[in-house]
């Protein structure tokens, strides 16, 4: 995957304000280009990644991991999207 995409996505990832808590860690879905990519904070540490998408034809695992930089953004939209009020 180019870089123009997967820094579109890390950057979409870190507006989001819907996340799903899995065993695998946290998650969110990013639609972008006819795909639904999935962005997931792993449980405990680690950078985001990019951990598949699904689109026409079927789902295609990945594992893209997002800079530091581009975490730490994610971080914060994740924990604000899932903070108890």
């Amino acid at each position: 995957m180019d870089a123009t995409t997967t820094n579109a996505i890390f950057a979409a990832a870190a507006t989001n304000t819907y996340w799903t808590s899995t065993n695998l860690g946290l998650t969110t879905q990013v639609n972008h280009d006819s795909y639904t990519y999935f962005v997931r904070l792993p449980k405990g540490e680690g950078k985001a990644f990019i951990a598949g998408r699904d689109g026409y034809g079927g789902d295609e695992h990945l594992d893209i991991d997002a800079t530091w930089a581009q975490t730490a953004p994610i971080v914060e939209a994740a924990m604000a999207a899932t903070r108890v009020h």
